[in-house]
């Protein structure tokens, strides 16, 4: 007797799409193909309907201190929303301070997660350190922990990496199958930028785009790829804005170099036009929102294969945050100074909907690209395939089923970020998750969570060697 069947669903990998059963004993997927409602103790039809691998966010930030704020979320309120996206694993950053072990806040940040109701996983980060703390990276490998992250801005902030280190972390990681994940944003640039527009006293959300243009991000990346070619080592570049810095990685892939690369969705559906608006400052992040041409460039770079994963950057903050350090005129409105705002989007729980609207649903991708970029090839780079990431017999049973012919309005009132605003606020989304299913559990039905806090498990994880050893994820 199976615990659960799912009954007459399209199966969704990155290279088929086929209507069979799902059989589930357990926390695992133990078959597919065509079952009696009788075998199972409960059966779920889903006709009509994609069943597709659970979503796997790798980029996110909650509880994270930054800029003066801590985030609108815990890490329990982080995975309910997440649920309703169809999110079943999610890995969020330690909080490394310069001098601080990243080792013991790997293991401390994996204590703030457990009360997670979905699996979850913790980023090493690597900021303006002493060198010796690099000498952790193995430890950090057998810890089940073999990604970290590095900043080549915010130098003031205490947290950019200089290059010296990183040349060192890309060395070390290399030795141990270890993947670094990189912020690429030329600082010098920004810096001078920044000053630029405070000389002439203009600290607009309109000017803050302009503080960190297309050439600022470009610039670092393939600052950033040189460097790790010289070494051999893959990296993941993050959230990726523009084609010119796309335009670096698509030379080191026709030499086979593995140079990952990862976009969000609030980069492929919202635009620089959001910061003329007076509350442009809810849209401030790092990259900025772009033009509806870099967008489109992304979806390119999405089709062909230039950028390999999704990733939300969620980071939510709240109003009260996002305002806390404004001022405001003699008539109530803030006095706009980018200088005095948290930089951070909510996007975890729309992730899915908007890659199966605007992508699967306008034909921009097929579903199966939609598997690949939000699931399987997250769980391929970031090592814990073929445990997530693919609806396979041995797999743990994290799934969503998603229903094409279904029409939401995003809002504020729909979604569970625990914020008071929307940024997606009158979107029109057409291919939406009904249902999601995490180690066999159905946790989201009917609107409704049915998870429990806590039942999330810590995932360790290793990075097979074939793709850090030459781009592709065959």
């Amino acid at each position: 007797m199976y615990d659960l069947i799912i009954k007459n669903g399209t199966v969704v990998s990155p290279s088929s799409s086929t209507i069979c059963d799902v059989a589930i004993k357990d926390d695992k997927i133990v078959g597919l193909g065509f079952y009696e409602a009788a075998e199972g103790i409960r059966t779920i039809d889903a006709t009509g309907k994609y069943v597709m691998p659970g979503v796997i966010e790798a980029h996110m930030h909650c509880m994270a201190p930054f800029q003066g704020c801590l985030g609108a979320n815990t890490f329990y309120q982080q995975s309910v929303s997440g649920a309703f996206g169809g999110v079943t694993m999610f890995m969020d950053f330690a909080n490394v301070f310069p001098g601080k072990s990243v080792l013991e806040a790997v293991k401390e940040r994996r204590a703030e997660m457990e009360e997670s109701a979905i699996d979850f996983s913790v980023h090493g980060k690597f900021v303006k350190s002493p060198p010796e703390l690099v000498e952790e990276i193995p430890q950090l490998a057998e810890y089940g922990v073999p990604t970290f992250k590095m900043f080549m801005t915010y130098k003031k902030e205490g947290v950019m990496i200089d290059e010296e280190t990183m040349l060192k972390v890309f060395e070390k990681a290399k030795e141990v199958g270890g993947l670094p994940m990189l912020h690429c944003e030329d600082n010098t640039m920004a810096e001078d930028a920044i000053e630029k527009v405070k000389k002439i006293g203009d600290l607009s959300w309109v000017n803050f785009a302009k503080t960190k243009p297309q050439k600022c991000e470009a610039a670092a990346f393939e600052r950033a790829c040189r460097l790790a070619e010289y070494v051999g080592c893959s990296v993941m570049v993050v959230h990726t804005t523009h084609k010119e810095a796309l335009d670096v990685a698509r030379r080191a892939h026709e030499s086979g170099f593995p140079i990952y690369v990862e976009t969000g969705p609030h980069y492929l559906t919202l635009f620089d036009d959001n910061y003329e608006k007076e509350e442009g400052y809810l849209y401030l992040c790092s990259p900025p929102l772009r033009t509806p041409q870099d967008a489109e460039d992304l979806w390119q770079g999405l089709q062909d294969g230039t950028i390999s994963v999704t990733g939300s950057d969620d980071c939510t903050f709240d109003t009260n945050e996002k305002a806390a350090f404004l001022e405001k005129d003699e008539n109530g409105n803030y006095i706009q100074d980018f200088t005095k705002v948290v930089n951070g989007m909510s996007g975890l729980e729309v992730r899915l909907p908007i890659l199966l609207s605007e992508g699967a649903g306008k034909g921009r991708l097929t579903i199966n690209q939609v598997c690949a970029l939000t699931s399987t090839n997250v769980a391929k780079i970031y090592g814990c395939y073929p445990q997530k990431g693919i609806i396979a017999p041995g797999s743990d049973a994290d799934l969503v089923i998603v229903d094409m012919a279904q029409e939401v309005t995003l809002s504020k009132d729909i979604l569970h970020n625990n914020i008071s605003y929307c940024l997606h606020e009158g979107f029109k989304v057409k291919g939406y998750p009904i249902m999601t299913i995490a180690r066999g559990k159905v946790i989201v039905e009917n609107g409704e969570f049915r998870g429990e806090k806590g039942a999330g498990q810590f995932i360790k994880r290793k990075i097979d060697s074939k793709y850090l050893e030459r781009f592709g994820l065959d």
